[in-house]
């Protein structure tokens, strides 16, 4: 690991500003290949939560989004795990809010919260439910659910920080499909007229919505240019390359007076073969076949990283 990076933000032990670096594989490749681990840790959480509860979940939309969660939390966001609630941190608004067991579970690893509350996941009085509480869950900046809320949330946060002259930065993960929303660009036009260069969106870009392809339906295309035509300034990323997301997130930290975006590209169900092939809408109830095959295949892919 390259000593520039800080240690601890693999084990969840932060209580220095996080270096925000950029990645590079002649550098980081051990850092990464630990990242690459961390992912598949997430997407082994979010299976056994989704099979011993019993509860259908959006396995597209929660694993399509690891490796974003994955690198802010374990790289980029300055967090303190110990101190939920430190007044410096960087926040996050998770704006899918579906997508939230991705970032439960990385919360979890990281130390915000016992690991025996996963066995409560959406449970009468859990700490866990299905969309993000901030009143709930330690680590959770937001609360969100209605798809297209989280982006004026975001904005609010770093208006706010503006005016107080803060130091800290607010990121925000949103669905292509959410920019189906009127809210969305309503908030993407204010972010800009206030010059919020302390705001950064990710966009998990599969191109699918929760019913099949975005395209011929309700398309949002050319969508890097309707950013673009609001006044932000857009980076394109693969969405599951650590190295490539890296240096995006670094290019839009450094933009001055617009707000950024990075549209990362990604496969719906990433990180769980038949989940990406998933014909229908991949809201499901695992059968132990299919938990196990589950299983099976996260285990073949840490192998593949360990034997690097």
């Amino acid at each position: 690991m390259d000593e520039s990076l800080n240690e601890g933000a693999l084990t969840g032990m932060v209580e220095k500003p996080r270096p925000k670096t950029v990645l590079r594989p002649e550098k980081h490749r051990a850092f990464v290949n630990e990242l690459k681990l961390k992912a598949m840790a997430v997407r082994r959480q979010m299976v056994e939560m989704g099979y011993h509860s019993r509860i259908r979940l959006h396995y597209g939309a929660i694993m399509d989004m690891v490796e974003m969660v994955v690198l802010l939390y374990f790289h980029w966001l300055n967090v303190r795990p110990g101190a939920p609630e430190w007044p410096e941190r960087d926040r996050f608004v998770l704006s899918k809010g579906h997508g939230v067991p991705s970032v439960y579970a990385v919360l979890g690893l990281m130390g915000f919260f016992d690991e025996r509350h996963f066995g409560t996941f959406r449970r009468l009085g859990s700490i866990l439910q299905g969309h993000p509480d901030r009143l709930k869950t330690p680590g959770i900046d937001a609360t969100s659910g209605s798809l297209g809320q989280g982006l004026g949330v975001a904005s609010g946060l770093a208006l706010g920080a503006k005016l107080d002259s803060a130091s800290w930065r607010t990121y925000c993960l949103i669905g292509d499909g959410e920019c189906n929303e009127g809210s969305i660009w309503e908030a993407a036009m204010i972010a800009a007229n206030q010059k919020l260069d302390n705001l950064t969106v990710l966009m998990d870009r599969n191109r699918k919505s929760s019913y099949g392809p975005m395209a011929g339906r309700n398309d949002v295309e050319p969508l890097a240019d309707k950013w673009r035509a609001f006044g932000w300034v857009v980076f394109e990323a693969d969405g599951h390359d650590f190295y490539d997301l890296s240096q995006k997130l670094a290019q839009a930290d450094a933009v001055e007076r617009q707000p950024s975006i990075v549209v990362g590209y990604t496969i719906k169900g990433k990180g769980i073969p038949f989940v990406e092939d998933y014909p229908a809408k991949p809201n499901i109830l695992l059968t132990e076949e299919q938990y196990r095959e589950c299983l099976d295949m996260l285990r073949c892919a840490e192998q593949e990283v360990r034997n690097g």
